[in-house]
């Protein structure tokens, strides 16, 4: 009940679940085409750091501002280099040095650049929604996953990046000073 009184009481200029929604779409799809277009060179890599953006592009759109202050979204696409480094470490090699670069890049960079770069949000505020994202991500890729989540990497990496990102989004909007 405290959370949903938080929730309700906190000034934000734009509705909680279109800013969660608008935030997860933008992220889904760019994790979509970063996932589906691996074969390519570099495309996957830009890509890979706009996904730190596409929370931020997902709620500014939501609330109309989008283009405003780009200072977040930049942040957002620097928060993400440790992500596309772990990308393209060969996996046979550095197998769980990947996954901890990837978990750190998005628990710890991200919520610190985009919070010191943003004068509407806190790096605390992005570290528990970050985190919040990535549990909820965790979870529901985990409950779809069934017994060979193997066969569907491709589409469970987007619907975690879908989860992260509207957690992110609902964040931004609930939690804006």
């Amino acid at each position: 009940m405290i959370p949903l009184t938080a929730m309700s009481t906190s000034k934000s200029s734009s509705n909680l679940w279109i800013s969660s929604l608008a935030a997860a779409i933008a992220t889904a799809v760019v994790a979509a085409v970063m996932v589906y277009t691996s074969g390519m060179p570099v495309v996957p890599a830009l890509l890979g750091l706009l996904i730190g953006a596409a929370p931020i592009i997902g709620h500014d759109l939501a609330r109309g501002s989008f283009g405003s202050n780009w200072r977040p979204v930049i942040a957002g696409i620097i928060g993400f280099i440790l992500f596309v480094a772990a990308i393209f470490l060969p996996g046979e090699i550095f197998g769980i040095l990947v996954a901890v670069v990837g978990l750190l890049s998005t628990l710890l960079v991200w919520p610190i650049v985009v919070g010191a770069m943003s004068p509407n949000h806190s790096m605390g505020k992005l570290w528990i929604a970050s985190i919040l994202g990535l549990l909820i991500g965790l979870v529901v890729v985990s409950a779809v996953a069934g017994q060979d989540p193997s066969s569907w990497l491709k589409t469970a990496g987007v619907l975690f990046f879908a989860c992260w990102g509207g957690t992110v989004g609902a964040a931004l909007s609930a939690w804006s000073k």
